[in-house]
């Protein structure tokens, strides 16, 4: 008795939603003028309800609903007493499936008729019922594994319904004039919003996606959805529980979106870098992540060749001039297992995906070989997987080194003057009837940054630059090189951290005294004069330590990359930035210009006398001339004996 009462609601079920997963709704209608006798005789002239939710975003969708069938104008509710109530097959209040049909337009009798023989349905008139009518009634809906109709990740329809919405789909845009669906009845919906629909019936609506301009909309256009309005004078319930609707009216879009992150993170790969400084020459590591888009209901080309083949692409883009040896380090499906290490699946680079442009500005990382299934590619992937990049790159010489924060930027967000960039954006198949339309996602962008310092040598009086003295900058026991730049314009000399093929470890005060470093990392440095220029008093060259702290970061909180066990993403603005001397110089010769602020003095001196005369110089200076008269006292003292024993 159940099986007969689940049979009569699966066959309202087609007049009122889509088993396959094809749904959506419909509005008022247009009939035309000259209604056939038929379709007057037996359609329900009554409204009925259609909500499309869109769970996946409504930008850029518009949705049309077409009138495939009215329901009729004389179906009933089962009563107490029908034998099927007090049988216990049905209840009291659901559609009698008996007083149920289908009614069709004479106008769309050919297309649905030639809709349902691709879907494999032959039907005859059976009564005043046409074979269109009757058609309808057997169509059979979608299995739990066959996701919108089709077979899992293929465009291969498995249900009859899926088969009859796409061919009947595929009619609005026929070429062939003979065959070309003209509906006698359609309207605009709107999302998300209980659309009112004349008459009640079942309906294809169809999805006409369109990314807008300033790239914001992340979405798939939804396959064709077949569905029912609600009935204008009963609802349909779940037979063991009769206050439970069986959702009759109202239905998702099926479409499908896929995000698309990144962040600054730590060698592991893993762990987001939220005080992200470096040196030049240091090497950078970006996480990327996005996730397989469900391409079920496209089709597929494992050549590569045809236009059917799928889209599926990162591009990370870097700053100018910023940053050069760009890489890709990894690529991983982090929800798919491999059953050899039971880790997570590793996609291999010439049989799962693809890269180009590295060592350039546009790294892009296709995977279109993974999603067509290519010869080789990995088989295990699902829609919904966690694709993870690795990429690194190296801080160039060329890159924007910074000695202030960006305090004064309302949103900390995207690029920063005072950094470098680094941003991705995400390509991806959105139509299923055109793979070669995709869209365009962008992602986050996130900044690093490094640091300068600057020193100006000057003489005794404090203000005269002193040119050629030399300096060498160490961390611990490493002593950096740099490479000498010179602006061509103004001949202004810069020093840029280059510890790997750096020529000189000296840095030297140009004509106007100064010195510019650029490329530090956030870190302490001892800074030592090892050259004293010619007419300078060498016994005093100043060693003295400068902590670079990075001291405060904005986190980007809209930034959705994985966190871990982190406050945030690797996403953060500087926002504070200070230099202190913890280590003062023996002989009081250097003094920071601004506290907390770059730029360091450091006097030269012609003479002991013009050392300091407080603090350690000042008990250096007369130590110094203590030590002087003794040496003078003994070599008179030595002269008078002399002069003694002659005489």
């Amino acid at each position: 008795m159940k099986a007969s009462f689940k049979k009569a609601i699966a066959a309202a079920a087609a007049a009122v939603t889509a088993l396959c997963g094809m749904a959506v709704g419909v509005g008022a209608a247009a009939a035309d003028d000259s209604t056939p006798p038929h379709y007057t005789e037996y359609a329900s002239t009554a409204s009925g309800k259609l909500t499309v939710n869109a769970p996946n975003g409504t930008t850029g969708h518009t949705l049309t609903a077409y009138l495939v069938a009215a329901y009729n104008k004389d179906y009933a509710a089962y009563t107490d007493t029908d034998s099927a109530v007090t049988s216990g097959t049905a209840k009291a209040g659901n559609l009698n499936i008996d007083t149920f049909r289908y009614v069709v337009h004479d106008s769309d009798e050919t297309a649905i008729e030639n809709a349902l023989t691709t879907a494999g349905v032959t039907a005859e008139a059976s009564g005043s019922q046409t074979a269109a009518e009757e058609g309808l009634k057997s169509l059979t809906g979608v299995s739990a594994t066959s996701p919108y109709g089709y077979d899992v990740n293929t465009n291969t329809a498995s249900a009859q319904e899926r088969k009859f919405a796409d061919a009947l789909a595929a009619l609005l845009n026929d070429t062939d004039t003979t065959k070309k669906w003209t509906p006698s009845i359609s309207k605009d919906l709107t999302l998300g919003q209980e659309n009112t629909l004349t008459p009640e019936g079942l309906y294809l609506v169809i999805d006409t996606y369109k990314q807008d301009d300033d790239k914001v909309a992340n979405s798939t256009q939804s396959v064709p959805m077949l569905v029912g309005t609600t009935f204008a004078t009963l609802t349909v319930t779940d037979e063991n529980d009769p206050n439970k609707n069986l959702g009759v009216g109202t239905i998702d879009m099926k479409n499908t979106t896929a995000p698309i992150t990144k962040q600054v993170v730590g060698k592991d790969g893993t762990t987001p870098n939220n005080h992200p400084s470096y040196n030049i020459g240091d090497t950078v590591f970006f996480q990327l992540t996005t996730t397989i888009p469900d391409f079920t209901g496209y089709a597929s080309d494992p050549t590569l060749k045809s236009a059917t083949t799928r889209l599926f692409n990162i591009v990370d883009t870097f700053q100018d001039g910023s940053f050069e040896a760009q890489k890709v380090e990894s690529v991983t499906d982090k929800t798919a297992v491999d059953k050899t290490t039971n880790q997570p699946l590793a996609l291999n680079p010439g049989t799962d995906y693809d890269v180009t442009g590295e060592s350039t500005n546009t790294l892009t990382v296709d995977l279109k070989r993974l999603v067509n299934g290519a010869a080789g590619a990995q088989t295990g992937w699902k829609a919904g997987d966690e694709i993870v990049v690795i990429v690194s790159a190296t801080l160039a010489k060329g890159a924007t080194t910074t000695d202030s924060p960006n305090v004064d930027a309302a949103d900390k967000t995207g690029a920063d003057p005072q950094g470098n960039y680094n941003k991705v954006e995400l390509n991806y198949s959105n139509n299923p009837s055109d793979n070669s339309k995709m869209n365009n996602v962008p992602g986050p962008t996130v900044n690093v940054y490094s640091f300068n310092l600057n020193l100006n040598k000057v003489g005794p009086d404090g203000k005269s630059p002193v040119s050629g003295a030399g300096f060498t900058v160490k961390t611990g026991e490493t002593t950096y090189k740099f490479t000498k730049q010179t602006d061509s314009a103004t001949g202004k000399v810069t020093y840029v951290v280059d510890n790997v093929s750096g020529t000189t470890d000296q840095v030297l005060s140009g004509e106007d005294g100064t010195i510019s470093i650029k490329g530090l990392d956030a870190g302490t440095y001892t800074v030592e004069e090892t050259k004293v220029p010619s007419g300078y008093f060498s016994g005093a060259r100043p060693t003295f330590t400068v902590t670079i702290a990075d001291t405060s970061y904005q986190n980007d909180k809209t930034n959705n990359a994985p966190k871990g066990t982190a406050d945030g993403a690797g996403d953060d603005w500087l926002t504070g930035l200070t230099y202190t001397t913890f280590t003062p110089d023996f002989f009081n010769l250097v003094t920071q210009d601004n506290a907390d602020k770059d730029g360091f003095t450091v006097k030269n001196v012609k003479s002991v006398t013009q050392l300091p005369k407080t603090g350690a110089a000042g008990i250096a200076f007369f130590s110094f001339i203590g030590l002087a008269l003794i040496a003078a006292a003994a070599f008179f003292a030595i002269r008078a004996r002399k002069a003694a024993k002659i005489a």
